[in-house]
């Protein structure tokens, strides 16, 4: 893992507003790596459903990005992706409505439209920004494609409908979520 590149405080300092959905500032793009930055969603699953009362869940996350997305866009500069999705399983021990996910580690294996897969091991952050709570993965390709580049995506949590909350549970919930795979 390159140390110098997650010091620069623009990985995670740097999070922005933009196009309706919290993005970080990509490095600027190396001769020598491709960079690649993809939008999309991501669809949780809650099993069983979040009320307001804290309980062990388990949550199944499915994310679509680029042209799988939509709306999405993948741009890569030096490699050519058009598209990804991931599916990732997380067994919270204490989720509730008012919870905010647990941080920690974990990897995710996206699969590009080629075929071709990175392997992305992160760590995660949740972050508070104008009001709107994100999760902050940063991380490194460890195999596949984009081998040895460091990494990151921002989900951005939705507002999960109260009544729901109060009664039958939230299932289901969509997210928006921005991967960079960074030179």
């Amino acid at each position: 893992m390159n140390t110098a590149r997650l010091c620069r405080p623009a990985l995670a300092a740097t999070a922005t507003l933009a196009l309706g959905f919290l993005s970080p500032q990509p490095a600027s793009a190396s001769a020598a790596s491709p960079s690649v930055e993809c939008t999309g969603q991501s669809v949780s699953r809650y099993s069983p459903p979040l009320t307001y009362t804290a309980q062990a869940t388990t949550i199944t996350n499915h994310g679509q990005l680029g042209l799988e997305a939509s709306p999405g866009l993948c741009v890569a500069t030096g490699a050519t992706v058009l598209s990804a999705h991931y599916d990732e399983v997380i067994n919270n021990p204490s989720q509730s409505c008012t919870t905010l996910p647990s941080t920690g580690s974990g990897t995710r294996v996206f699969i590009w439209d080629n075929g071709q897969t990175s392997t992305f091991s992160y760590t995660s952050t949740i972050t508070v920004v104008n009001g709107t709570s994100a999760s902050l993965r940063t991380g490194t390709i460890t195999a596949g494609r984009f081998l040895g580049q460091d990494a990151e995506q921002v989900t951005l949590f939705p507002t999960l409908d109260p009544v729901a909350c109060a009664t039958t549970g939230v299932a289901t919930a969509s997210s928006q979520t921005t991967l960079s795979i960074l030179p």
